[in-house]
C-alpha cells in the first residue's frame, strides 16, 4: 500500500530530510510545501544527488498549505519556531495525526502546552527531531554507561549556537538519566546576545546552562565565543569515563571500560530520517523523544532564555527568540 509523507518546510534541514525518506524502498507519495524557490531549488538538487527509488515515489511541490489536500501516514515539520504550533493545528484539521518536529518545537510554555492539548484533542502523536538518539555511537556509549548510578554530562564548544543546540545535549542527558523533569539554570550566560542567521526574530546565547536530574546527576553545557573549538562531549557514571571529540569523530578518552571496541561516527540527517521514518510508517514509534517528553524541557529553555534577554534588554518577552 502506498503511504504519504508531508515535508513542510524544505530548507537546509528540510531537504536533508527530503533527501532520506527518498530511499525509503516502499511505494511513497511525497507532498512538499515550500515558498521560497530558492530553497525548492537546493532541494531538488539534493534529491538528484541520493539517486532516489525515484520509479516508487511521485513527488507534488507545493508553495502554499493550502494546497495539501491529502493527509499523510507522517508530516515532518521543518520550518523556523515561530507559528510552529499554530502551523501544526492547521495540519490536524487537515486530518494528519503523526508528525516528525524540528527542534525548537515552538516558543513559549503557553504555545507548547495548547499544541499538546490539539495533539490530545486529535488522538495525534508527534516526536522531536534530536537525531543524537539514533547515531550508533551513541547507542552504544548509553548502553554501557546503563548500569550507573550517577552521570555527569559535560559539554563544550565554540560558537555554534547555544540556544540553537542546547536541546541536543540535554535530551542525551535526559536519555543517560530517564529523567524529563531536569531542572535547568542559565545563571552562567554571558551578558551578550548574538545574531541569529536564521533571522531577526531570533537571538544566541554564549555561556554555560547547567541543569539536575532528580538523582543528582550533573549537566553542563559551554558554549563559547570562538569559531575554531571542537565540540567535546565528556560522559561518565560511576567509574566509567568517555571523552569525545564530535567535531573530529574520535573518541579522546576512556577510562575503566573493557573488552569493547569503542569509536564515534556522526550520522547524517540525510540517512537518519530514514530510520525514523520506517520505524513511525511500520510500529507507530520511534527511539526519538515524544513532544510530551519534551515538554518540560523546552518550558525550562524558555524559562532561562527569557529570563536572560529580560535581564540585557530590560523587556519582558511572550515568545522566546530561539529555534
Amino acid at each position: 500500500m502506498t503511504k504519504r509523507i508531508s515535508i513542510i518546510g524544505c530548507g537546509n534541514i528540510g531537504s536533508r530530510h527530503l533527501q532520506a525518506i527518498s530511499k525509503l524502498k516502499q511505494s511513497l507519495i511525497i507532498d512538499v510545501v515550500e515558498p521560497d524557490n530558492n530553497a525548492k531549488t537546493l532541494a531538488k538538487s539534493r534529491l538528484k544527488e541520493m539517486n532516489p527509488e525515484m520509479d516508487n515515489h511521485k513527488f507534488n511541490w507545493y508553495s502554499n498549505l493550502n494546497e495539501l489536500d491529502c493527509a499523510s501516514d507522517l508530516v515532518i515539520i521543518a520550518t523556523t519556531s515561530n507559528g510552529r504550533a499554530n502551523l501544526i493545528k492547521t495540519l490536524l484539521e487537515k486530518g494528519h495525526s503523526r508528525f516528525l518536529v524540528e527542534k525548537i518545537v515552538c516558543q513559549s510554555h503557553i504555545e507548547y502546552q495548547e499544541l499538546l492539548s490539539n495533539m490530545h484533542s486529535f488522538n495525534a502523536k508527534g516526536w522531536v527531531n534530536t537525531p543524537r538518539r539514533y547515531f550508533k555511537s551513541y547507542q552504544k556509549i548509553i548502553h554501557y554507561l546503563s548500569d550507573s548510578n550517577f552521570y555527569n554530562l559535560s559539554v563544550i564548544a565554540g560558537n555554534e549556537g547555544l540556544g540553537s543546540n542546547a536541546i541536543h545535549f540535554i535530551d542525551i542527558f535526559s536519555w543517560l538519566t530517564n529523567d524529563y523533569q531536569l531542572k535547568l539554570t542559565g545563571e552562567f550566560l554571558k551578558d551578550q546576545l548574538l545574531t541569529n542567521k536564521r533571522g531577526d526574530k531570533f537571538l544566541e546565547f554564549v555561556g554555560t546552562i547547567t541543569g539536575t536530574a532528580k538523582n543528582g546527576s550533573l549537566l553542563t553545557i559551554t558554549f563559547l565565543p570562538s569559531d575554531n573549538m571542537p565540540l567535546t562531549v565528556d560522559l561518565s557514571g560511576d567509574d566509567k569515563r568517555i571523552i569525545i571529540n564530535e567535531t573530529n569523530q574520535t573518541i579522546l578518552h576512556t577510562s575503566n571500560i573493557k573488552d569493547i571496541d569503542l569509536d564515534f561516527h556522526t550520522e547524517y540527517q540525510s540517512n537518519i530520517s530514514l530510520d525514523v521514518a520506517n520505524d513511525i510508517l511500520i510500529n507507530d514509534d520511534c527511539l526519538l523523544p515524544s513532544l510530551e517528553n519534551s515538554f518540560h524541557t523546552h518550558s525550562e529553555l524558555f524559562r532561562i532564555f527569557d529570563l536572560h534577554v529580560e535581564k540585557i534588554l530590560k523587556q519582558k518577552n511572550i515568545l522566546c527568540p530561539i529555534t
